[in-house]
C-alpha cells in the first residue's frame, strides 16, 4: 500500500462554526453559494490534518482545535459539502516569536506550508498519530 504525505489545512475560527459539534470540516462557499475550491491547493484527503485557528496580521497564531480527516468521501450537510473529522485535540496553543513572519492567509480554508506551524501541530497530536522514533 502506498502512503502519501499528510497535508495540513488551516481554517479561520469564524469560518468553522458547527464543525466541532458535528465532527466535520466543510469546503468553503463563494458569495454565490457554490462550493469554492479555488483557495485549496490540493484536495483534502483521508488522514490529512485540519486545524481551526485564530490570528490577526502581525500577531500570534492561536490553534484552537486539530482534527484528522476520516474519509475521502464528502457528505452533504446544511453547512455545505463536508468531510468527517475526528477532532483529536481542543484547547488553545499560542504560537509566536517565529524567525519568519507567519503567512496569515485570508482564505477560509488553505493548505498550511509553514514547517514551524506544522511541527507545533504534530506535537499537539495524541501519541497514536505521532511518528515512530526512528523517523
Amino acid at each position: 500500500m502506498e502512503k502519501t504525505m499528510t497535508a495540513y489545512f488551516g481554517i479561520e475560527e469564524h469560518n468553522a462554526q458547527g464543525f466541532l459539534e458535528k465532527n466535520i470540516v466543510c469546503l468553503p462557499r463563494s458569495p454565490d453559494g457554490k462550493t469554492d475550491l479555488h483557495s485549496i491547493v490540493s484536495p483534502i484527503k483521508n488522514e490529512d490534518i485540519v486545524f481551526i485557528k485564530h490570528c490577526a496580521p502581525l500577531s500570534s497564531l492561536h490553534i484552537k482545535a486539530i482534527g484528522v480527516v476520516l474519509s475521502d468521501y464528502p457528505t452533504e450537510s446544511n453547512l455545505g459539502i463536508c468531510l468527517p473529522v475526528d477532532w483529536v485535540w481542543r484547547g488553545e496553543k499560542v504560537l509566536e516569536n517565529f524567525d519568519e513572519v507567519l503567512l496569515l492567509n485570508g482564505n477560509p480554508l488553505y493548505e498550511e506550508h509553514n514547517i514551524l506551524v506544522q511541527r507545533e501541530i504534530i506535537n499537539l497530536l495524541p501519541d497514536k498519530y505521532q511518528l515512530p522514533q526512528e523517523w
